[in-house]
């Protein structure tokens, strides 16, 4: 039998937020000139745009990169929850499950991402802050230290596979792309609290049942191997 669910663990871009005017700061950074800093690097400190400009091998101009700051600037100020999901959030809430967020993002982000939130989660790791990205499999421990729960009791979900994923399995974390669970949650049956999360919970179950069709235990190497190229193509922006 499948252990109870007591937590939702979110990854943030794309599947609870979104950027609605996309500009890509960090990326236009990144691409020009030398560059002596990794996207990964980018993710994993507490840099600035002009911090990261500074490491890179071209040069922006003080016009350049001003211009780059008021595009950072715009993306931020257009975080926005997605739709659907003000609704899914108070259904957890009222049902009593824990809510965490575990995103890969860089500094500047950070900050927006929360404020747009319906109310403050009860485990946030961002990667820039815990110097872990996904999919490493420490970055999803620290998630259950900060719930305070095993990796069986949190339900992970997100919108990219290779992350959001691979990532918490490796550690016997069950995990669904945010499609999946939408349907689950706003389909018409489930519109009472207690029918959302009770036909969540069945999903589940029925996917362990058929671990081989959803639920895949994969050693960390593993995972690692199938996203070594993630790390150079990671972008900042999510």
């Amino acid at each position: 039998m499948m252990t109870k669910i007591r937590a939702v663990c979110f990854d943030a871009f794309g599947t609870l937020v979104e950027i609605t005017d996309r500009r890509r700061p960090f990326q236009a950074v990144l691409q020009g000139g030398v560059q002596t800093i990794t996207a990964e690097e980018v993710l994993t400190r507490p840099l600035s745009l002009r911090e990261v400009a500074a490491r890179v091998g071209h040069e922006l101009g003080e016009g350049g990169l001003a211009a780059l700051e008021a595009d950072l600037q715009a993306e931020c100020a257009s975080v926005r929850l997605r739709p659907g999901i003000a609704e899914i959030w108070q259904t957890l809430r009222e049902r009593g499950l824990r809510i965490g967020i575990c995103s890969n993002l860089a500094l500047p982000y950070g900050a927006p991402l929360l404020s747009a939130l319906p109310d403050t989660p009860d485990a946030v790791i961002l990667s820039y802050e815990v110097g872990l990205v996904k999919p490493d499999p420490a970055i999803f421990r620290l998630a259950c230290d900060r719930l305070g729960l095993q990796p069986a009791e949190i339900l992970f979900v997100g919108d990219t596979p290779s992350a959001d994923i691979d990532g918490p399995q490796v550690i016997g974390m069950p995990a669904m792309l945010i499609s999946a669970f939408e349907m689950v949650m706003q389909a018409p049956a489930a519109e009472h609290t207690g029918i959302a999360v009770e036909r969540l919970e069945a999903e589940l179950a029925q996917a362990f049942a058929t671990p081989e069709a959803f639920y895949q235990l994969l050693k960390a190497d593993e995972v690692i191997r199938r996203n070594s190229q993630q790390a150079s193509s990671d972008d900042p922006e999510n």
